[in-house]
């Protein structure tokens, strides 16, 4: 059995599956961690996912961070991980899209020595279940590639899955250097990570595309590609550099 692992669940109008969703997350924990905690946290969602979370926290060890307007993905992500308190953290999408059993193998990766245990779509081993859209497919590869034009961030083939483990020490020096509120923080996370030179692990994963996305096709990928650059300006400004980081916690 496990020790410990704190979880956090970025929830934006998740109301039809965020109870069932959640539930079957600590159902899977229970019987393999010795203390685990769910955190929630609610980006200003204009249905009843607030109303959902509170019913489970009478079920479950569920922590619920609410923004009352919608902060972004990435800021959202950040303050879960940031208010979490165990040695291991991780974050995944709320509608399960990449499921909570393929958790085991991430935990294997970290247990061998790797800071950050990280779903891939472009390694070997990629199980579809659900085929994903067109024009996601076109916008993924479209991203990959303005990654690695912009920020020279090739070694890392896919920033973008919704599911990462991370030793709580490694987390604690990339997540507080973050800027990007948005979709493309996690490429940010990859970037810090590399620059702390932090031990990552891809890996395959068992994907079910779902049929809805928070993600609007003509206005996002323009806004990730602008915070892109803003990670490339940040990285010329020395912005992640340890020691600044240091200094701008303290001021």
């Amino acid at each position: 059995m496990n020790s410990q692992i704190s979880v956090v669940i970025p929830c934006f109008n998740e109301e039809r599956t965020i109870y069932q969703n959640i539930k079957r997350i600590a159902d899977y924990l229970a019987p393999r961690f010795q203390e685990f905690e769910i955190i929630a946290v609610n980006d200003g969602s204009r249905d009843n996912t607030l109303k959902e979370l509170h019913r489970l926290e009478k079920e479950v060890p569920l922590k619920i961070v609410h923004n009352a307007q919608n902060e972004g993905k990435g800021k959202v992500v950040r303050d879960g991980i940031l208010s979490s308190q165990f040695d291991i953290v991780m974050f995944l999408d709320a509608d399960l899209g990449i499921p909570i059993e393929e958790l085991e193998k991430f935990m294997s990766e970290i247990k061998n020595g790797y800071d950050i245990a990280i779903a891939s779509r472009f390694v070997p081993g990629l199980k579809i279940k659900r085929p994903v859209r067109w024009h996601r497919k076109i916008m993924e590869k479209g991203f990959r590639l303005l990654r690695v034009m912009i920020i020279n961030d090739w070694r890392v083939k896919d920033t973008q899955c919704g599911f990462k483990v991370f030793r709580r020490e490694a987390a604690m020096k990339i997540f507080p250097a973050l800027t990007v509120k948005r979709f493309a923080f996690d490429a940010e996370v990859i970037f810090v990570a590399r620059k702390r030179r932090l031990k990552i692990k891809e890996l395959p994963i068992s994907l079910q595309n779902p049929p809805d996305s928070h993600v609007r096709i003509l206005r996002d990928p323009l806004n990730m590609t602008l915070d892109l650059f803003k990670i490339k300006l940040n990285d010329w400004k020395g912005k992640y550099n340890s020691k600044q980081q240091t200094r701008n916690s303290e001021q």
